[in-house]
């Protein structure tokens, strides 16, 4: 088990961040009931392992409003991250060097559209130290009240971008789980550091809820919104945080018409894969009420698999144009 006196130094709290957290909770919100709204949610994300389609990136930066967000809390990523495997960018301006993306794993506070605070935790996977960071974790939850830890990222699955999107969801909160099929009985993945942060949340006796959000294997190296929005709308009910995220329903739209038209002028070898993911789809939808959607279906590409067979069709295409 971790020091908590060494987990406590690996963060710093920033006083003015700190200020506008309790100047934002003082308000009481009052239910229909009369009844005080105390909750504070927590909605984190870490840059480096997986995030298929940009899923959480996006709903980061919708949640974040461009890091404008007071900031609250800062990890020590001197100590988290090593700089080797996760290089920070530096411009080389003329002939010295003019600036240094410092990287940041910080906590911000932000607030939904109707003014309710909530904190968002997001910069770098931590490279070292996983457990005196889960550790850091359990103890600012527990210092700044948060009474519902959320975590949310994109994953690459065989699943066509013509369907909705689907949801993975994980935690300890029975009631927050209802609703979603179950895709898996159990799996061994690698880990990381944001799925060591719930679990050791969990044995800490605290509320938390994950989302992985299903993204098309072929358009899972490119910004897929609709996994955004879909996040939003996952943590909109669980946490009835108002998250309307107008621009990244829009850009959704957009981003399935050039889907669309790309598909259509591809190879039938191209158009016969989405076919045969909308069936495989459509056929877990009907078995929806079975205990494992996973268990009946049939051999589903593989993310490089289709990935490249897009992305080959996308360059000659590209190609052609250009010509």
């Amino acid at each position: 088990m971790a020091d908590p006196t060494a987990a406590r130094a690996l963060y710093t709290y920033d006083s003015d961040g700190l200020a506008a957290l309790a100047e934002a909770r003082e308000p009481a919100r009052a239910s229909l009931t009369g009844q005080r709204r105390d909750d504070l949610v927590l909605l984190y994300h870490f840059n480096g392992f997986m995030d298929a389609g940009q899923a959480a990136e996006q709903a980061l930066d919708y949640l974040l409003g461009g890091d404008e967000a007071p900031l609250v809390a800062v990890f020590d990523a001197d100590r988290l991250v090593d700089y080797r495997a996760q290089r920070p960018l530096m411009t080389f301006n003329g002939d010295h060097w003019s600036s240094y993306d410092t990287p940041e794993l910080s906590v911000r506070l932000a607030k939904d559209a109707i003014g309710t605070p909530f904190l968002v935790f997001s910069g770098p996977e931590p490279d070292t130290e996983w457990e005196l960071f889960s550790r850091a974790v359990v103890n600012m939850v527990e210092e700044l009240g948060v009474t519902l830890a959320v975590n949310f990222h994109g994953v690459p699955f065989g699943v066509p971008h013509t369907r909705p999107v689907h949801l993975i969801p994980h935690g300890n909160r029975s009631d927050l789980l209802l609703g979603y099929p179950k895709w898996f009985d159990q799996a061994q993945v690698p880990g990381s550091a944001m799925a060591l942060a719930e679990y050791r949340l969990a044995q800490a006796g605290k509320d938390v809820f994950g989302l992985a959000a299903q993204v098309p294997h072929y358009v899972s190296r490119s910004a897929y919104p609709a996994a955004a929005v879909r996040i939003l709308e996952a943590v909109t009910a669980a946490t009835g945080l108002v998250l309307p995220a107008q621009e990244l329903r829009d850009r959704a739209r957009r981003v399935a018409v050039q889907i669309d038209a790309e598909v259509s002028q591809g190879d039938q070898e191209l158009k016969g894969v989405i076919r045969n993911l909308e069936e495989q789809y459509d056929a877990a939808e009907g078995a929806a009420g079975r205990p494992n959607l996973l268990a009946e279906q049939t051999r589903l590409p593989s993310a490089d698999e289709l990935a490249s067979q897009f992305e080959a069709f996308l360059a000659e295409h590209d190609e052609q144009s250009e010509g």
